[in-house]
């Protein structure tokens, strides 16, 4: 059985609902919004009205055990990916072990895993409260996940991640033309879909700095 499993993905963007609505269409629905109502911090569903004073802060999109999330943002941007792990206590003692990693909040809802890369890595245990919010990995899961890191630093990062982390299921590490690293693209399989469907998440995204509220 694999212990470590690719469920989550964070991107910033500069126009969240074309991205959305991009996503939906390729199977991935919006799930929750996140933000401001008149300064106070409140959540909203899919078809719960958007109020006039609404600065929003984030949203989650989910179907089966994909789970991403948008944020505005002045360009588009990779922010980091989370995994499901059988094997928490062994990873967060690997993590302490491994020069230039650490973890933040290790006993909270949402730890984080900071490589030397320029990346974090969201970790749950398999029996925790987040993935307990997931919907099944049979219904969708995240497979064939493009994390592509500057050419010279490719090797270290899957020899860091396979040590680490034991490698990561849906995890696939490619060396590109890129100054930080980016997930543009990922698939996604399951029975919510007649057969794989890959996303090019950079060519959904708008470029166009003008779509960022500057006030969020």
């Amino acid at each position: 059985m694999v212990s470590t499993r690719l469920f989550h993905l964070h991107y910033n963007t500069p126009d969240v609902d074309s991205l959305e609505t991009a996503l939906a269409d390729t199977g991935i629905p919006l799930a929750r919004r996140f933000g401001w109502d008149d300064g106070e911090f409140t959540s909203l569903a899919p078809d719960d009205p958007i109020p006039e004073a609404w600065k929003l802060r984030l949203e989650t999109l989910q179907t089966g055990a994909v789970n991403l999330t948008l944020a505005p943002g002045r360009q588009f941007r990779f922010d980091h990916l989370g995994v499901v792990t059988s094997a928490f206590d062994a990873v967060v003692s690997r993590v302490r072990r491994t020069d230039d990693w650490s973890i933040r909040d290790a006993d909270g809802r949402r730890p984080f895993v900071m490589t030397p890369w320029g990346f974090r890595v969201e970790l749950h245990p398999e029996d925790g409260d987040v993935p307990a919010e997931l919907g099944s990995w049979d219904v969708a899961r995240l497979t064939e996940t493009r994390l592509v890191v500057p050419n010279d630093e490719v090797q270290s990062v899957r020899c860091g991640l396979q040590s680490v982390f034991g490698g990561v299921s849906g995890l696939v590490v490619e060396a590109g033309d890129v100054d930080r690293p980016t997930v543009p693209s990922f698939t996604v399989v399951g029975d919510a879909f007649s057969a794989s469907r890959t996303v090019d998440v950079s060519a959904l995204t708008s470029t166009d700095d003008s779509a960022f509220d500057a006030d969020l």
